[in-house]
């Protein structure tokens, strides 16, 4: 059997859901091609668990997120700003209706009560005095409510300057505290630094990967302290830090404030002691990150580049798209829509460019506030019908989309991380040919300054715009031929940047790396049950049988009756456990090519569900080919068994298991309907039940050491019968026989039951005659078992069913009705009795020896060329 698997195992996180970043993805699947194990840790945008595959061979696993230490923070702020004084003005809006309301409500009271007194009153029903005196009582009730309705309606009236003050002190001190970079405590002021450890701790340590590689600043506190637990227990962790962005230059708008930012720099400034290595996005960030922190090596450069791309398809290219011939000078922006952009830059140098049209791709649609605001300027500076808005294509596209533009435009504001930038769309522009014309960003200049493949003019002036898009225009074809350098293009594409990730990789893991590893081997992986050992006995005989081919099976724990597996899960692991299931995913997507599921249970876990429809979308995005195997009482349906067998156990169909199983057997039949794999049974009378299927013969070991007792050499032979499934065996009658022939002492009857498997295969050897079942009419690896122990073997196997046989069943035949008759035969006449036990041997040998399961399965896992 194939041991787990010593390739070094990558761990990466990311504190998203994963889904949009395209550098993390990128990177994984670069670093898996290269036969290194990877899995993809990331936050759950809807807060529940997901599993998938990437590129069939990444395990891609979205962690429920909870961030109890940053909404409390948030909870403990919105609390501070509540805070009135007492008794001036009301804490909510809502209040002063409230009580006004109250008030009103008291009047109505008081109006009421001073009717029913008059009314009284005139009745004669009070005494005068009486009356005055409630006429007193309502008045003072009166004014002390009148007191009450001024009193609420000054204190309304106070309620909204108050709001108004307490709500612009609040504000002054949020602007002032934003802007207050020192001293600043990343754990009071950014605690979901902290959250994310509660989040990926433990499955990381579960996982204990060899390289734990964590993107973007939220993680590097979680990598250290993965590390720092990792080498407690006497392991080394490899940490990768990968950082996006320069921390203390990023951009400042809403809640990044400096002092927001200052917490998160300070946080990677504690944490990034702890990275064996450091990765980043441009050599300008690479050279700052190293002289802030003072790192031994400078960080590696892996950039944001895009992949070489295949020119075959057929898009609707930018002109097309706009409308303007070939003739028409046409610069693109392509990429977000927002004032840091300098968009507005581009539109007014339109007013220098006669004759030039301007596309803008807006992503993520033409259809936001910040596209208005950009028509509004067009139309006011008269330019609106030279500018074209436009959607964006899919990733793949982007770059035969813009290939017929001639100029393309990034003219972002000067920001400290624009400063050290290089975006990805300058890389687009690349590839699709097109000059570019750029503000002047530290790290684009020098870009362009390197590869000559473009110009750079002053940031926000227009005029230099206009006359840096007038240079290239007049003569583009030197600009044109730069981008085009194969050299230059391979180096700028992913392929290149994965090119340095592999080289950074190899020397921290100790190997060369391949860009694409060779294929694993094939490997069938059956389970999750074992049922009578078989999921353990078909690995076996695919290996004996398949060369090249490797078999794993597995069960799950269920107690001393268990037989030998490849892997053995306890069940509360398999139910429950999320790492387990991580784990087991990367394993099966790096190893596994086919899957045999026994009764179509669940392989990776699953608390709920009894079909594996869960697994089976992950093991089709991987490219896992897959089929299912049942071994009997999962699809035996009961009314069907009814008609076809007199003895058949489920004769009452009111019986409470039978009615029980009749509707879990439905219920799978339906499920079934709906598989398109291959489908497998473990003995022959199951192809009665399911549409399609292949007998899977069961299997078993012959090399085992030989079987050393005679057959019926005993003056009293030993008849054994096994207790399981009793009610379908037909326990209740075999037991009656069994024992008066005991009593009449013409056999030793042993009843055996709540044995482990090795204790009963000793037992079954000692025995003269096995008797297995009389109601199914059908047989199993029990009684494969006792014919290769030599034993004879008695049970019910319908005419119909041995029909079915390659070969001749020597099962002797009996039913409740014939047993004694038959087991009297058999003691008395010795000599046929011996040869079918013989013939047991020999059938077993021919059938269930492993060759025939092998070569039922051979279409399975060698499919005949199409």
């Amino acid at each position: 059997m194939r041991s787990t698997p010593t390739e070094p195992h990558v761990l990466m996180m990311v504190a998203n859901d994963i889904s949009n970043d395209a550098r993390v993805l990128k990177e994984a699947v670069a670093l898996a091609r290269t036969g290194l194990r990877v899995t993809l840790l990331g936050v759950s945008a809807s807060g529940t668990e997901s599993l998938e595959s990437l590129d069939g061979r990444i395990v891609m696993m979205r962690l429920p997120g909870a961030f109890p230490l940053r909404d409390g923070r948030n909870r403990r702020r919105a609390r501070r700003r509540a805070r009135r004084i007492p008794f001036v003005g009301y804490r909510h809006h809502t209040f002063p209706v409230a009580r006004q309301l109250a008030i009103d409500a008291r009047f109505a009271d008081l109006k009421a009560a001073s009717g029913r007194a008059t009314a009284d009153r005139k009745a004669g029903s009070i005494s005068p005095l009486r009356y005055r005196f409630g006429v007193v009582g309502r008045g003072l009730r009166k004014r002390t409510l009148n007191l009450a309705r001024r009193g609420a309606t000054a204190r309304d009236a106070a309620t909204e300057p108050q709001h108004e003050r307490f709500r612009s002190v609040w504000q002054w001190w949020d602007e002032r505290l934003g802007q207050v970079a020192w001293p600043v405590d990343w754990r009071r002021v950014v605690p979901e630094a902290y959250d994310y450890e509660n989040i990926f701790a433990d499955v990381i340590d579960e996982l204990a990967p060899d390289v734990l590689h964590a993107h973007d600043m939220h993680l590097i506190g979680v990598a250290a302290r993965a590390a720092g637990r990792a080498a407690l227990r006497g392991r080394k962790l490899e940490v990768v830090y990968d950082a996006h962005e320069y921390v203390k230059g990023l951009s400042r708008y809403g809640g990044r404030t400096p002092r927001f930012i200052a917490a998160w720099a300070q946080h990677e400034r504690e944490n990034i002691g702890a990275a064996d290595r450091v990765i980043t996005v441009s050599p300008a960030i690479a050279r700052a990150l190293q002289a802030d922190h003072r790192l031994k090596r400078e960080p590696t450069v892996i950039m944001n580049t895009p992949s070489q791309f295949d020119d075959s398809a057929e898009i609707i290219d930018l002109r097309a798209r706009t409308g303007l011939a070939a003739e028409v000078p046409l610069i693109v922006y392509s990429g977000g829509i927002t004032h840091a952009r300098g968009v507005e830059t581009a539109i007014q140098a339109l007013l220098d460019l006669p004759g030039v049209h301007l596309a803008v791709v807006c992503v993520p649609s033409i259809g936001t506030k910040p596209v208005q605001e950009l028509r509004d300027l067009a139309e006011s500076l008269q330019v609106e019908d030279r500018v074209h808005y436009l959607n964006p294509v899919g990733p793949g596209e982007v770059v035969p989309f813009l290939r017929t533009a001639d100029v393309g435009l990034i003219p972002i504001l000067r920001y400290p991380s624009h400063e050290m930038a290089l975006p990805n769309k300058v890389f687009e522009y690349l590839f699709a040919g097109l000059p570019v014309v750029t503000s002047n960003m530290q790290s684009l200049t020098e870009f362009m300054n390197e590869t000559g493949v473009g110009e750079v003019f002053e940031v926000e002036n227009p005029k230099d715009l206009a006359a840096k898009v007038t240079r290239v225009l007049a003569n583009p074809a030197p600009y044109r031929e730069r981008a085009a350098d194969p050299q230059l293009q391979r180096e700028m594409s992913w392929e290149g940047q994965a090119g340095h990730l592999r080289e950074l990789y190899g020397d921290l893991v100790g190997q060369t790396l391949p860009a694409t590893a060779p294929p694993a081997p094939p490997q069938v992986f059956i389970g999750p049950l074992n049922t009578a050992g078989q999921a353990g006995r078909w690995a076996q005989a695919i290996e004996r049988n398949h060369p090249g081919v490797f078999g794993m099976s597995m069960r799950i724990e269920a107690g001393k009756h268990d037989l030998p597996a490849d892997w053995t899960i306890k069940r509360e692991r398999y139910t429950s456990s999320l790492n387990w299931k991580v784990a087991t995913t990367d394993y099966f997507l790096n190893n596994v090519s086919h899957v045999l599921a026994e009764g179509g249970r669940p392989i990776l876990g699953d608390s709920e569900s009894t079909w594996f429809s869960k697994d089976l979308q992950l093991f089709d995005a991987a490219g896992i080919k897959h089929g299912v195997v049942f071994h009997g009482p999962e699809v035996r349906d009961p009314a069907q068994h009814r008609d076809l067998y007199p003895h058949s156990p489920f004769a009452d169909p009111t019986n409470r298991g039978t009615v029980l199983l009749q509707a879990a057997v439905d219920r799978l039949r339906e499920l079934l309907a709906d598989y398109d794999g291959p489908r497998f049974v473990a003995t022959p009378d199951l192809l009665d039940y399911v549409e399609g299927a292949i007998w899977l013969p069961a299997a078993v070991n012959l090399d085992s050491d030989p079987v050393t007792q005679p057959v019926l050499e005993r003056d009293v032979p030993v008849v054994l019968h096994a207790l399981s499934r009793t009610d379908q065996k037909g326990t209740a009658g075999i037991d009656a026989v069994l024992s008066e022939l005991q009593a009449d002492g013409r056999i030793e009857y042993q009843r055996i039951g709540g044995v482990s498997h090795d204790e009963l295969s000793k037992l079954v050897q000692d025995a003269d005659i096995v008797v297995d079942q009389l109601l199914l009419g059908t047989y199993g690896a029990f009684a494969v078992e006792a014919m290769a122990a030599g034993r004879v073997t008695v049970g019910h196997v319908a005419k119909h069913v041995r029909d079915l046989l390659p070969a001749q069943l020597p099962i002797v035949e009996a039913t409740p009705q014939t047993l004694r008759d038959v087991i009297e035969q058999l003691v008395t006449d010795r000599a046929p009795a011996r040869t079918a036990a013989q013939a047991g041997y020999d059938y077993v040998k021919a059938i269930h020896d492993g060759r025939k399961s092998a070569e039922a399965l051979s279409t399975f896992i060698n499919p005949p060329a199409s």
